[in-house]
C-alpha cells in the first residue's frame, strides 16, 4: 500500500511517533506453541500504518493470541527489541532510510534466536535467498497475505524447538560432566592408592634400614636410603601432579573457545588418562608432529579424551591396549560429504582399544544420549553422546569403527584453524 496514504487505525503508529500496541485474543483452541501459553509478542517494523493494521487483522482472523508493537524507524526498532523482547519480528523490506538488511543485522546483534520474517510488496527470489542467508527466517509477499499466519506459527514453533534442543544440550553437558567426575573416581582412587602404597613401602624400607643399623651397630646404608627416599619423592610428585590435573579438569572454564594444540591438551592430562585407563591397560600416545591448531573449548576437549578413555577401559575388563593418535588430514568433497562435513583441513583424533568390540546395532545407536549396553548401576549412556555433541558443536564430527572381538576405534574430526586459511589448505595431505 505504498501509495502515500496513511491509515488511521488506533493499532498503528503515525510516522515517527511512539510505538503503538495492538492486543488480540485467540479464538478457542486455535493458539499453538507460545501463543497458546499466553500470547505471542510480535514486533512489526512497517512505515505504512494501513499495512501494519492489515497484518494484525489477518493474524487475529487466523486465531493467533498476540500483542503487537508497531515501529517505523531504526531507532525505535532497536529500542523495542530490547524493551518488548518479541517472540517474532515482521520487518518491511524497504523503509525510508532503512532496509530489510539493516533490520536483520540489528536483530542478529540483539536477539539472534528470535525469528524474523521479511514482508515485501516486491522482492525477487534471489533477494529473498540472500535475506535468509543473512539471517531472516522466511519472507512473505504482501499480495499473498494468507501465508502470514502459517509462516509465523511455523517460525515460532521452530524457534521453540531450537530452544528446547539448546536446553537439552546444556543439561546433557552438565550431566556428562558430573558423570565423568563420578566415573573417574574409581580410576583415580586406584592410582592414588598405588602411589601412597609405594610411599609407605619405601618409608618402611628406610625405617628397617635405620633400625637394623642401630640394632647391629653396622654402618648406615646411605646409598640404599638415598634410593628409597628418591622413590618416595617420585611417588609424591606423581600424586601432586595427578591431583593437580584432576582439579584443573574439574574447575576449568569450558565456556571460552580458544586456539589450542590438541597434542598439548593430551600431554597436559597424560597422567589423568593413564590413571583412568587403569594399571592393566597399556596406553600409547601416537601424536603427529606439527599438528594444526583447532578452535575449541579446552575443558570439553579434555572431557572427550576422558570419556573415550573410560569407554575403552570398560570395554577391556581384563586389560588390553589403548592408543590415542592425532594427525592432520585434508578431506576432499567426496570424503567430506560422506562425513557430513565441508571439504578442507581437519585435525583427526583416533582412540583405539583392543576390547570386546560392538555389534552393528549397537554402533547405530552409540551416539544417542542415554543409550548404553551396561547395567544402570555401572553408569554409561552419556559418554559417546557427549563426544559426538561436543565435536559437532565445534564444527566437526565423530564416527565409530568396530566389530565383535576386534576392538573399537572412535575417530573425531575437528576443523583446523590455520592462519590465513580459514577453510584449510586445499590439496595438502596428512603426513
Amino acid at each position: 500500500m505504498k501509495n502515500g496514504q496513511r491509515g488511521s487505525d488506533p493499532g498503528a503508529a503515525a510516522p515517527g511517533a511512539a510505538p503503538r500496541t495492538w492486543q488480540a485474543q485467540a479464538l478457542p483452541d486455535e493458539g499453538t506453541g507460545t501463543a497458546g501459553r499466553g500470547g505471542l509478542r510480535i514486533l512489526i517494523l512497517e512505515d505504512d500504518p494501513a499495512d501494519a493494521v492489515l497484518e494484525q487483522r489477518l493474524l487475529t482472523g487466523a486465531g493467533l493470541d498476540f500483542t503487537a508493537v508497531v515501529v517505523d524507524t531504526a531507532a525505535s526498532y532497536a529500542q523495542q527489541i530490547d524493551a518488548f523482547r518479541p517472540d517474532v519480528i515482521l520487518a518491511d523490506f524497504s523503509l525510508p532510510g532503512f532496509s530489510g538488511e539493516g533490520a536483520i543485522k540489528i536483530a542478529q546483534e540483539r536477539c539472534p534466536d528470535t525469528p524474523l520474517v521479511v514482508v515485501s510488496g516486491t522482492i525477487g527470489d534471489e533477494a529473498a535467498v540472500e535475506l535468509i542467508r543473512q539471517g531472516a527466517t522466511d519472507y512473505i509477499l504482501k499480495d499473498r497475505p494468507a501465508r502470514l499466519a502459517p509462516v509465523i506459527r511455523r517460525a515460532v514453533a521452530e524457534a521453540e524447538q531450537r530452544s528446547r534442543v539448546a536446553r537439552m544440550q546444556a543439561h546433557l553437558q552438565q550431566a556428562q560432566r558430573l558423570e565423568s567426575i563420578g566415573r573417574l573416581a574409581d580410576g583415580v582412587a586406584h592410582e592414588l592408592n598405588n602411589q601412597v602404597g609405594a610411599i609407605l613401602s619405601y618409608a618402611a624400607f628406610i625405617r628397617d634400614q635405620a633400625t637394623g643399623t642401630l640394632q647391629r651397630g653396622t654402618r648406615l646404608d646411605l646409598p640404599g636410603i638415598s634410593r628409597n627416599a628418591g622413590q618416595i619423592e617420585q611417588a609424591g610428585q606423581r600424586v601432586i601432579k595427578l591431583v593437580g590435573q584432576l582439579r584443573e579438569a574439574g574447575s576449568r572454564d569450558v565456556i571460552r573457545a580458544e586456539l589450542i594444540d590438541l597434542n598439548k591438551v593430551i600431554g597436559g592430562i597424560d597422567e589423568l588418562l593413564r590413571s583412568t585407563a587403569g594399571a592393566s591397560t597399556e596406553l600409547r600416545l601416537c601424536l603427529s608432529s606439527r599438528l594444526w591448531p583447532v578452535t575449541a573449548y579446552p575443558g570439553q576437549v579434555e572431557q572427550i579424551l576422558l570419556n573415550l578413555t573410560t569407554n575403552a577401559r570398560d570395554a577391556m575388563p581384563d586389560g588390553g591396549s589403548f592408543s590415542i593418535q592425532t594427525q592432520n588430514v585434508t578431506l576432499g568433497p567426496g570424503e567430506a560429504a560422506d562425513l557430513g562435513l565441508s571439504s578442507g583441513s581437519y585435525v583427526c583424533l583416533t582412540a583405539r582399544d583392543s576390547g570386546t568390540g560392538m555389534e552393528p546395532e549397537v554402533i547405530e545407536h552409540a551416539f544417542e544420549p542415554f543409550f548404553t549396553t551396561k547395567p544402570f548401576a555401572e553408569g554409561g549412556g552419556l559418554g559417546l553422546a557427549s563426544v559426538y555433541g561436543t565435536t559437532r558443536q565445534a564444527g566437526g564430527t565423530a564416527a565409530i569403527s568396530s566389530a565383535p572381538g576386534t576392538g573399537t576405534a572412535v575417530t573425531v574430526w575437528l576443523p583446523a584453524a590455520i592462519p590465513g586459511h580459514p577453510a584449510g589448505i586445499p590439496g595438502q595431505r596428512s603426513p
